[in-house]
C-alpha cells in the first residue's frame, strides 16, 4: 500500500502550526493556502494576461496548431445547439457530459483567442445545461454520495477553464452560481473518492448509480467493487480527481465568494499529489504505459500549474519530468500506419478499428502538452523534439504550454538499447517508422495489464510484425477477454495454460505476477536480455518448476532470436512459444513449415525458424473466440511433445518484400546450442548454453 501524508505532515509542508493543523482538519478556514492569489485582469488559472499576445499569434499563425484551430473553429455550432437544446440526456454522466463540458471549453478558448461573441454565447449556454445534471458522475459511495472519478473531474475543469477564460462576459451573480455547482457537483465528489482512496477502510463501498445509462448497464452485471479505492491508489484513476481538485480549489480561489471549503479540499489534494510521487518510478516511467500515464502526469501537471501560477498553493513535486517524457520517447513505436503508434504493452495504443487523426471526425492521440511544459520548464530540446515529431496531436494546452525559444534536440539514430526502471527493456536503430524496434515485457504487474510476462513485440521496415493483440475488451464478461491471457500475446504457453492473472471481477488491476531481468549486454552490434517468469508461472500452477526467456538482437542482419528454457518439476508437459501477427484490415497472412513460420504484412515480414531439444510441430492457429475478432489475431505457434525440460529457440529474420531470407543453421554440441544466422555478408552466431535452468549466451558479430 503506498503512503500517505497526514494531514499534519501535510500542513507541515508549508509551515503550519498545530492550531491551524487542527482547523484545517476540521474544514475551519485557517488560510495556510494563497498568501498570493492573483489580481488584476485576467486569465488568471493556468497562464497571465500578458501570456495572451504569445498564445493568440499561436493560435493565428503557427502551421504547428493549424489543424487544431481549424478543427474547434470547425466545430458546427447549429450542431452543438441542437445538441445541447433537445438531444442532450441528463441521466448520461459519462457521454454527454464530457461532450457538454469539451464544446463549453473549446468555445471559451476561441473567444479569449478571436474575441468572437457567438463562441461566448454558445460556452455559457453548454455551461447552463452542464448545470442541470442532477450528478456529474455515476460511482456512488454507500449508494448515496457521487464519487469523483473521470467525469466529475473533467467537469470540473471545464467550468472553472470556462470562468477563466470568458471573465467578465460572465456576470458575477451568474458566474458565483455555477462555482456554487461545481463546489458540489464536482469538488466536493473529487474529495469523497480522494478520502475513499486515502481511506479505503473507511469507505462504506462503491457501486454505480442506477438512475444512470451507464450506472444501469454497468450494474445488470456488476464488477466486484469491494476493493475499487483500494485498487485505484496506483493508477491513473487516482491523478484525475486529485488534478481536478486542484483546479477547481485554484478557481474557487480566484473567483469564489465561499472558501470555506478550500482548506480541507487543498490538504487532500497535497496529500495525494505527495502520494503520486511514488507510483512513478525513479527514472520518470510508469507503469501502466505510455497512454495511460500520459494522462496522469497531465492530470498532475495541470493541477500544480494551476495552484502555482493563481497563487493559490505554491507546491512542487519530486517527480521526475524530463526522465517521464523521455520514458513515452523510449516506447514510441512509428509505423507506416500510425506514425504515433507506442509499445503496446498492456492496454496501451490506439484501437485499431477507429484510429483516426482528424479533429473533426474523431478524438486523436494527444501527448504533445505535457512535453512541451516540460520543454518550458526546464530548457529541454529532446522533450520539444518529442512533442514536435512523435507527440501525435495538438490540443488547448499544447498551445498554450508551448515555448517556442526551446530549440528541439533529435534523439540519437542508429544501434542502442534502453532498459527503463519499469523493466521493458527496447533495443531500437531508430526513431523512424522503417527502424527495427524490439520490446520485451519484464516486470512486474500494474493496473491495466494483460498476462504477458516474458511476451515479445517486433517492429521493423515500417510493419508491427510481431505483437501483442491491440486493445481486448475490459468487459470480463466478453469471450475475447481471452485476449488478455498469456494464451492472447508472444509468450510461452504450459500445457495450454499460461501464467497467472485475475478473472476480470475487479477490473483490469494489477496482479502479482512478475519478472525480472537477470542479465543484459548491448553494443553496436547486438542487445540481448535474459528475463525469468518462473514466479507468474508457478502462482497459477505449482508444478512448473522454471521458465526463462533470452531475447537476443541482431542489428545489422536485422534478426532475433528468441530462447525459452522451460523445466518442470515432477509432470512432463507440452512447451509452446506463440508469435502473433495483426490482421486487422485482414493484410496479414501467417504460413508455417515443419520447423518454421513466416508472418507477412504489405512492407514486411518476418521468418522463423525453430529448433527444440524436444520432437515439436509449427502451425498456425486462432484463438477460440469469435470468428471476426479471432481472424485479426493469427498466431504461429511452435510446441513440443510432453517433456521435463526443453529449450526452444526461434531465429527470426526480418525483411521487405523482395528481400532475400535470412539464412538459419543450428548445431548442438553438449549442452550448447548454436545458431548461425548470414544474409548479405553479414553474419551472427549465437552459442546458448542451456546446462542450467538460466541459459548463457556468447554473441559474435
Amino acid at each position: 500500500m503506498p503512503y500517505f501524508y497526514s494531514r499534519r505532515e501535510v500542513l507541515k509542508l508549508f509551515g503550519v502550526s498545530t492550531l491551524v493543523a487542527g482547523a484545517a482538519a476540521g474544514a475551519t478556514s485557517s488560510r495556510w493556502w494563497g498568501k498570493s492569489i492573483r489580481s488584476g485582469a485576467g486569465p488568471k488559472l493556468f497562464f497571465s494576461a500578458a501570456d495572451l499576445p504569445g498564445i493568440r499569434q499561436r493560435w493565428a499563425g503557427d502551421p504547428r496548431f493549424a489543424a487544431l484551430r481549424e478543427g474547434i473553429k470547425g466545430r458546427d455550432r447549429g450542431d452543438i445547439r441542437t445538441f445541447l437544446r433537445e438531444d442532450i440526456k441528463y441521466n448520461d454522466p459519462l457521454h454527454d457530459i464530457r461532450l457538454a463540458g469539451e464544446r463549453a471549453q473549446e468555445m471559451a478558448f476561441i473567444y479569449l483567442m478571436e474575441d468572437d461573441e457567438d463562441a461566448a454565447e454558445l460556452a455559457i449556454e453548454a455551461v447552463r445545461t452542464i448545470m442541470k445534471f442532477p450528478v456529474w458522475d455515476f460511482f456512488l459511495e454507500g449508494d448515496e454520495k457521487v464519487v469523483g472519478v473521470q467525469r466529475a473531474p473533467s467537469t470540473t475543469i471545464a467550468v472553472s477553464c470556462v470562468v477563466d477564460w470568458l471573465g467578465d462576459r460572465v456576470a458575477n451573480d451568474e458566474r458565483q452560481s455555477w462555482l456554487k455547482t461545481m463546489a458540489e457537483q464536482g469538488c466536493e465528489p473529487c474529495y469523497t473518492g480522494m478520502h475513499n482512496i486515502r481511506y479505503p477502510r473507511e469507505t462504506k463501498g462503491w457501486s454505480f448509480n442506477e438512475n444512470t445509462i451507464i450506472g444501469k448497464s454497468r450494474s445488470e452485471f456488476p464488477n466486484e467493487m469491494a476493493r475499487r479505492p483500494e485498487l485505484t491508489q496506483e493508477t491513473n484513476l487516482r491523478a484525475a480527481p486529485s488534478g481536478a481538485m486542484a483546479i477547481g480549489a485554484a478557481a474557487i480561489g480566484l473567483y469564489g465568494d465561499d472558501h470555506s471549503q478550500l482548506d480541507r479540499w487543498l490538504e487532500m489534494t497535497v496529500s495525494h499529489f505527495k502520494g503520486l510521487e511514488e507510483i512513478y518510478l525513479p527514472d520518470g516511467g510508469y507503469g501502466e504505459g505510455v497512454n495511460y500515464g500520459n494522462y496522469t502526469s497531465e492530470s498532475i501537471v495541470m493541477g500544480l500549474v494551476a495552484l502555482n501560477h493563481s497563487g493559490v498553493l505554491k507546491l512542487e513535486l519530486d517527480i521526475d519530468w524530463q526522465g517521464n517524457v523521455d520514458f513515452m520517447l523510449q516506447l514510441a513505436m512509428p509505423t507506416a500506419e500510425n506514425p504515433y503508434e507506442v509499445v503496446n504493452i498492456s492496454d496501451n495504443g490506439r484501437y485499431r478499428h477507429t484510429l483516426q487523426d482528424d479533429h473533426t471526425k474523431g478524438r486523436p492521440e494527444m501527448r504533445t502538452a505535457l512535453p512541451y511544459w516540460v520543454a518550458r520548464e526546464y530548457g529541454d530540446g529532446n522533450a520539444q523534439w518529442f512533442g514536435e515529431n512523435l507527440g501525435a496531436h495538438e490540443s488547448i494546452w499544447s498551445l498554450v504550454f508551448r515555448d517556442d525559444s526551446v530549440t528541439p534536440v533529435a534523439p540519437s539514430s542508429g544501434p542502442q538499447s534502453w532498459i527503463s526502471d519499469v523493466e521493458w527493456p527496447v533495443a531500437r536503430t531508430g526513431f523512424t517508422a522503417d527502424d527495427l524496434l524490439v520490446c520485451l515485457r519484464s516486470g512486474v504487474g500494474y493496473n491495466h495489464e494483460h498476462a504477458d510476462r516474458n511476451s515479445l513485440i517486433v517492429k521493423c521496415y515500417g510493419e508491427a510484425l510481431i505483437v501483442d493483440p491491440m486493445r481486448p475488451p475490459y468487459d470480463f464478461r466478453d469471450s475475447s477477454w481471452a485476449l488478455r491471457g498469456t494464451a492472447g500475446h508472444s509468450a510461452v504457453l504450459i500445457d495450454g495454460h499460461g501464467h497467472f492473472y485475475n478473472n476480470g471481477v475487479e477490473g483490469t488491476n494489477s496482479t502479482h505476477a512478475q519478472a525480472r531481468l537477470l542479465a543484459t549486454k548491448a553494443n553496436s552490434d547486438y542487445a540481448y536480455w535474459v528475463s525469468e517468469a518462473t514466479q507468474a508461472y508457478r502462482i497459477a500452477n505449482y508444478e512448473i518448476r522454471s521458465v526463462v526467456r533470452a531475447t537476443v538482437v541482431c542489428f545489422d542482419l536485422p534478426a532475433v532470436i528468441v530462447v525459452d528454457r522451460v523445466a518442470k518439476w515432477e509432470k512432463a508437459s507440452t512447451v509452446e512459444a506463440r508469435f502473433f501477427a495483426e490482421n486487422w484490415e485482414d493484410k496479414a497472412k501467417v504460413t508455417t513449415t515443419r520447423d518454421g513460420f513466416r508472418i507477412e504484412r504489405p512492407g514486411a515480414w518476418a521468418e522463423g525458424k525453430v529448433f527444440a531439444r524436444d520432437t515439436m510441430t509449427v502451425s498456425a492457429d486462432h484463438l477460440p473466440i469469435p470468428s471476426e475478432r479471432a481472424v485479426q489475431h493469427p498466431f504461429a505457434v511452435a510446441k513440443t511433445e510432453p517433456t521435463m525440460a526443453t529449450t526452444l529457440v526461434s531465429a527470426i529474420g526480418l525483411g521487405k518484400p523482395g528481400d532475400r531470407a535470412v539464412a538459419v543453421d543450428f548445431k548442438t554440441r553438449g549442452d550448447v546450442i548454436e545458431v548461425t544466422l548470414s544474409r548479405g555478408g553479414r553474419r551472427a552466431v549465437c552459442h546458448i548454453n542451456d546446462a542450467e535452468m538460466v541459459p548463457t549466451l556468447d554473441v559474435q558479430v
